[in-house]
């Protein structure tokens, strides 16, 4: 997986202000893809159907995966992927925090998606600053046949949130397997209708300012001692780092607190034996994405 470089950074950041989202190519490989498709035939064995009951908005043949940093490791080298820690700052500020990580497996027939936006959540008057930012992650090819998101280019800037069963001009974010698409949190976007006969396999993996709560209580749902074996990084991002004298414990850095309790030193497996086989529990009210 590539970083970029200042001035790549640079474009990306300045597209998604002006259009509201931006796309990278060649952000991760063939056989990255590779590895996530087997991490899908895992969950789809452990989790048939994905974490989410079918409904109108959430798809009626679509999979949703969430919590996901529980299954494969894999799931931490995606969430702090390189080319989205390089434009991140520059869309959220320093301090970004991981808000949620799920997967957006399209299938064929499944309808189109309503436009909505992804910081409705935090209901704040427009215009205001980046909120949030999802990138969508096309494992395989998003075309307009198979169900690419759709985006109302330069709806982050519009002083409203889009009205459910209104019109609105949208185009497909059509991008090569191994692309991953920034789509501001204003931006008035939703997968499209899959009228191919394939799945479109992507990932929604979701960011939010430092400052603001974070869609999955990602800070209960990993046990410390699996928390310890992540990347400082990782951590960082989900949670364990202070954003402007906000997040912390004793005034000082929650993950010292962590590690006082159950010590850099507690294994992976002492977790895996801690938790034993990982309960299945009805995600319906998460929140979803494209």
């Amino acid at each position: 997986m590539r970083a970029l470089t200042e001035t790549e950074t640079k474009h990306h950041v300045d597209e998604i202000a002006e259009c509201g989202y931006s796309i990278v190519e060649d952000a991760f490989d063939a056989d990255f893809a590779r590895q996530l498709m087997e991490e899908f035939d895992h969950l789809e064995r452990i989790r048939p159907g994905g974490d989410i009951p079918p409904a109108p908005f959430v798809g009626f043949v679509t999979r949703r995966w969430f919590d996901v940093l529980n299954d494969g490791d894999i799931w931490q080298q995606v969430a702090v992927q390189p080319t989205i820690m390089n434009v991140l700052p520059g869309v959220l500020g320093e301090g970004f925090l991981l808000s949620t990580m799920g997967t957006a497996i399209v299938g064929p027939s499944e309808k189109a998606q309503p436009l909505h936006v992804d910081d409705g959540v935090y209901a704040f008057p427009r215009p205001h600053p980046n909120l949030v930012c999802n990138t969508m992650w096309a494992v395989t090819d998003f075309t307009e046949a198979n169900g690419a998101t759709r985006v109302v280019p330069g709806s982050n800037n519009f002083d409203h949130d889009p009205e459910f069963g209104e019109s609105y001009d949208s185009v497909p974010v059509e991008m090569k397997a191994g692309s991953i698409a920034f789509v501001s949190g204003s931006c008035f976007h939703g997968a499209g209708e899959n009228r191919s006969n394939e799945e479109r396999y992507g990932l929604t993996i979701n960011y939010c300012n430092g400052s603001m709560r974070q869609q999955e209580n990602l800070m209960l749902a990993i046990h410390p001692s699996r928390m310890l074996s992540f990347s400082r990084e990782l951590q960082n991002i989900l949670g364990f780092q202070m954003c402007k004298g906000a997040g912390h414990l004793f005034a000082g850095d929650p993950r010292s607190e962590m590690e006082r309790h159950y010590g850099p030193a507690d294994s992976d497996q002492a977790w895996l034996d801690r938790r034993g086989e990982k309960v299945i529990r009805p995600m319906a009210d998460a929140a979803t994405d494209a």
